[in-house]
């Protein structure tokens, strides 16, 4: 049984995720739990594992929509391998931001609205549907089996706002020998786009003194990730569903 968390104020997005969630699941047992008070997002998504009945849980936020077809047996695949999966992180973190550890040590695929009927798709890194050996995840969309969150759980003292709860849970996670994966088959657009604000930096401080000993390195080489805009989210797909996938062993493409 799959159990999807969502933290949301915004009755708008929410309806829509239920309404989306409600069609990707359809036909298999799951469920879906709201939080609309969170304290902190640490908060409300510990409180929502506490009330799920799942041993499948998604940690989701309430702006999204998946677009990959049967999310679901990809999404178990990859379970199977990995005790936790996400859509973006990094081999590497040196940083709060896991995407400053740069290339080659960031993959994923993200959509992002890009103006005026557009989506612009960042290309992170899609070697593999699955890249494995990774060190922290994005929270726009997490995965995993219920003993992993519950063995795990939140610093909700440290984190008591809306950041960085996830690269900090996710960290922890690789630290205590849990095998993380970003999986490039889930094919998400996040309607919203992150910003390094004050709030984030506050933040962005714990963490670097909690992990890091108040000092962070910084990659220094400059890059960007790859960038493709489309119209359409059939566009998007064809653009995140490489043709050499296909042409990869089944030994290879699930276990960089």
């Amino acid at each position: 049984m799959f159990s999807v968390i969502i933290c949301s104020i915004d009755a708008a997005h929410f309806s829509a995720a239920e309404a989306m969630y409600g069609k990707i699941f359809h036909g298999i047992e799951w469920e879906l739990i709201h939080i609309d008070d969170a304290r902190s997002l640490a908060e409300g998504f510990w409180r929502g594992i506490s009330r799920s009945r799942g041993e499948l849980i998604i940690l989701s936020h309430d702006d999204i929509t998946i677009f990959s077809p049967d999310m679901p047996r990809r999404l178990q695949a990859h379970l199977s391998i990995c005790d936790l999966v996400g859509v973006a992180g990094t081999t590497r973190l040196i940083h709060p931001a896991w995407v400053f550890a740069g290339p080659p040590f960031v993959f994923g695929q993200i959509v992002h609205p890009a103006g005026k009927g557009w989506m612009g798709i960042d290309i992170y890194g899609a070697p593999f549907p699955l890249v494995r050996n990774i060190q922290a995840l994005d929270g726009m969309f997490i995965a995993g089996r219920r003993e992993v969150f519950e063995r795990i759980g939140f610093d909700l003292q440290t984190f008591d706002g809306f950041h960085l709860y996830d690269i900090d849970f996710s960290y922890r996670a690789f630290l205590a020998g849990m095998r993380l994966g970003v999986a490039n088959d889930i094919c998400i657009f996040h309607a919203s786009i992150g910003k390094f604000d004050e709030a984030w930096l506050k933040y962005a401080n714990r963490f670097g003194e909690k992990f890091f000993g108040g000092q962070t390195r910084h990659n220094t080489r400059r890059a960007r990730c790859a960038y493709v805009e489309v119209e359409t989210f059939a566009q998007a797909l064809e653009v995140m569903t490489p043709p050499y996938w296909r042409q990869q062993s089944e030994s290879t493409s699930d276990n960089y």
